[in-house]
């Protein structure tokens, strides 16, 4: 599995992300009629509904930033690296940190605990067996170059549900050596996309996105902003 690369390059952060991890948390899916379906880009030449998109993180047991550390003893990794970018390159001042802390410390509900997977019958079987459709909520945010979803889904070694963030970023919008739409991916391919002021946005709605997907994502949202502010 190949991790992004992530680091300040003059008044930008860059993130690198790979094209050619079909199973792996950063993937390249194709959007048609509001679903996404992998693909596999090393044959399959990319077209302008193309996406990458990436379970992003924020904490993990071999994080990257060992000074940004959570209740759970997991260190800062991945949004907590671009976060901590954020803070040195200016991107975010101090103000704009402030009412992000104000909006997550101010949200009352959140998807994991209030909405559910259901299960309803249909009209069609076959051989005796009844035909049923799961509904399974996603909130999604569109926006220019972007968008995120947050999906809701059972636990795979526990009881209960647990709530996605998947930041997905158009193809187009990616910087590489050569255009990307119409040709394969080549081998172990990284394409940058950029963040500045002029789209930091993203960075402030990933945050808002973990801030309303759970419970516990909102309060490690706290602890990720105020670890920040301090030591970044």
């Amino acid at each position: 599995m190949s991790n992004p690369k992530i680091y300040i390059e003059g008044d930008s952060i860059v993130i690198e992300l790979p094209l050619t991890t079909p199973t792996g948390k950063i993937r390249v899916k194709r959007r048609i009629n509001n679903l996404g379906y992998s693909i596999a880009t090393r044959s399959t030449p990319f077209q302008e509904n193309d996406y990458v998109e990436w379970q992003i993180s924020y904490a993990s047991n071999k994080g990257n930033l060992n000074f940004i550390k959570f209740p759970n003893g997991k260190l800062g990794y991945e949004l907590a690296e671009i976060m901590c970018y954020t803070k040195k390159s200016g991107i975010l001042d101090q103000k704009e940190f402030t009412k992000l802390l104000e909006f997550v410390e101010d949200v009352e509900q959140t998807i994991e605990e209030s909405e559910r997977l259901t299960r309803f019958p249909t009209e069609i079987e076959i051989h005796g067996f009844k035909r049923f459709e799961e509904k399974i909520p996603v909130f999604v945010k569109n926006c220019k170059d972007y968008f995120i979803e947050i999906a809701l889904r059972h636990k795979q070694k526990a009881i209960g549900y647990q709530s996605m963030v998947f930041l997905c970023i158009w193809i187009k919008n990616l910087e590489s050596e050569e255009s990307l739409i119409g040709r394969t991916a080549k081998t172990r391919e990284f394409a940058k996309f950029r963040i500045t002021k002029d789209n930091k946005e993203i960075i402030e709605d990933v945050v808002k996105a973990f801030a309303i997907a759970s419970e516990q994502h909102n309060n490690d949202m706290k602890v990720l902003l105020k670890e920040v502010l301090e030591k970044c």
